[in-house]
């Protein structure tokens, strides 16, 4: 089975597995900037249950979240909790960092981390989608797609009208769903570990 089927064959089963267990799609999927400090032991929580390390890209391995391309800290949790207060403490109006928040029936589905690009001189504004994550259970039942979208429409709001996004060389999956978003690759990254020897 080659990328395409595998991925065609767990995107309809994860569909199938969403429509007929979990997601009823006749709930409301409400999407909010969250401003409650009191969620960040439980954002800290599904961050950490739901990404993969095919999540990890350049900015994990440059930051805290992670050693290696396919290793997360063993402290990642207590490294993240601590990001998302600071970023929780943050007024929304001014800040320069984001988290919004997909609930369905006050449950967590989905989280976005978005950093708004702060140069002054830039020529075009922008901002990063550091993080998307989407519950598997509602993976392929529209969530993600809801979650950009509204993320769009947040940003022009803003005045920014480019938003960047990096995804881990091996997360296909990550890859078809925001190229079917309208991203497109701009540039590759690549990294060398350097020894004495």
């Amino acid at each position: 089975m080659d990328d395409r089927q595998s991925y065609t064959t767990n995107r309809l089963f994860r569909a199938k597995q969403a429509m007929n267990h979990k997601f009823n799609p006749t709930k409301t999927v409400a999407i909010n900037w969250c401003t409650d400090a009191a969620q960040s032991e439980a954002l800290t929580r599904f961050f950490v249950k739901h990404a993969h390390t095919q999540y990890i890209s350049h900015s994990e391995l440059q930051g805290s979240r992670a050693e290696t391309p396919t290793r997360w800290r063993s402290d990642l949790a207590a490294t993240l909790h601590e990001e998302l207060k600071a970023t929780l403490a943050q007024d929304p109006a001014c800040a320069d960092r984001l988290i919004a928040l997909a609930t369905i029936d006050g449950a967590i589905a989905g989280m976005a981390l978005v950093s708004i690009g702060n140069k002054q001189d830039v020529a075009t504004p922008y901002a990063s989608l550091d993080d998307l994550i989407v519950h598997p259970d509602y993976r392929g039942a529209g969530i993600g797609r809801q979650f950009i979208a509204w993320l769009e429409q947040q940003m022009l709001k803003r005045g920014i009208t480019r938003l960047f996004l990096e995804s881990g060389e091996g997360n296909h999956d990550a890859h078809r769903f925001f190229e079917a978003q309208g991203f497109q690759p701009v540039s590759v990254v690549m990294m060398k570990e350097l020894s004495h020897a």
